[in-house]
Formats: structure tokens, C-alpha cells, sequence
């Protein structure tokens, strides 16, 4: 296999999970990691969404806080249409599901993976975000995701407000982040 664009650790681990607050609570309350900002998901909105090559429909809640080591992205999905998440994590249950990945060079990249493992979730040419199932390799899928300034700087945003986090208001949302 050659290489990818941007190879080295991922920067992100997501979970599936049923209950967002939940899992903010514990994130937060527990591990210490926050705050966590969350963000609605709708892929009607999404042109050239796609899961498993043909139509999809998922909508979820997402929400993202920054660790010292990575990103944490925690993931409820509120549709009932099988996707990507229940593909491997039973809708009820808290699991594991992906690593994140950056891509420089995202369709060769994309290419590139292809030719090893299927591309179960595509969320449109507008985003450049596609997930592979590496669950036989890996036990996990994997997120390819286009390393670009809106991208970055909205992670960014995310580690700086880690950085000077007090562990007040844990659970924000995405408004809060923009300074909106």
C-alpha cells in the first residue's frame, strides 16, 4: 500500500453513544476532557451524501471536546435508517466506532483507500469527509477528513477553549464556539 498524504497517530477517537448528555457527564465529570460542543447533523442538507454507495439519510447530534492526546467526538444518532454507527455498534449500546485521520491530498488518498477497504459513508463533495470500514483490520472504522483552514480552524477553536477550560459548562454549543 502506498502511503497516505498525512500518515501518523489519528487526532480523533469517536464514540457511538445513545445518550449524548450521558456521555458528556461523563467525559467531563470523570475523565476530566471538555468542554464539549455540540452540533446538529442532518444529511438532507449534505449534497452528495451518500451510505454505501447509494442514499442515505442520517441525523444525529455530535459533539466534540479536546484531550491532551486527541480529539474525543461523541456521536448519537437520532434516525432510525441503519447506518454507519449501528453498522457496528447496536443502536442501545456505547462503543467505540472510528479514528479520525487528516488527508493533504484527499481524493488521492480516498483513492487510496478504496482499493483496500469499502467506503461505507461519504458526506459530499462539499465536506471531503468519508469513512472506510477497516472493522476486520482495526476493529473500528476509519474517517478520512480533508485537512483545510475551515476545518482546522473550527478544531482549533475546539483546543483553545480545552486549554483555558475551568470545568464550567461542560456541554456548549456550537454558537458558543463561533463567538456567536
Amino acid at each position: 500500500m502506498t502511503k497516505l498524504s498525512a500518515p501518523g497517530h489519528p487526532f480523533q477517537y469517536a464514540w457511538h453513544v445513545p445518550d449524548l448528555d450521558k456521555a458528556i457527564d461523563h467525559w467531563t465529570n470523570v475523565v476530566g476532557v471538555g468542554p464539549f460542543f455540540i452540533n446538529e447533523v442532518d444529511s438532507k442538507r449534505m449534497e452528495g451524501f451518500q451510505y454505501r454507495g447509494g442514499d442515505g439519510n442520517l441525523q444525529m447530534r455530535v459533539a466534540w471536546g479536546q484531550s491532551k492526546e486527541g480529539q474525543i467526538e461523541l456521536i448519537e444518532v437520532n434516525s432510525t435508517e441503519s447506518n454507519v454507527y449501528h453498522d457496528l455498534i447496536p443502536k442501545d449500546r456505547v462503543g467505540f466506532h472510528h479514528i479520525g485521520i487528516w488527508s493533504d491530498d484527499y481524493f488521492a488518498d480516498k483513492s487510496l483507500l478504496t482499493e483496500r477497504y469499502e467506503n461505507v459513508m461519504d458526506m459530499g463533495p462539499n465536506s471531503n469527509i468519508c469513512y472506510f470500514d477497516t472493522s476486520a483490520d482495526s476493529g473500528n472504522m476509519l474517517e478520512l477528513i480533508e485537512r483545510n483552514d475551515g476545518i482546522t480552524g473550527l478544531f482549533d477553536k475546539i483546543t483553545k477553549a480545552a486549554e483555558g477550560w475551568d470545568g464550567t459548562k461542560p456541554s456548549r454549543t456550537m454558537a458558543e464556539l463561533m463567538g456567536g
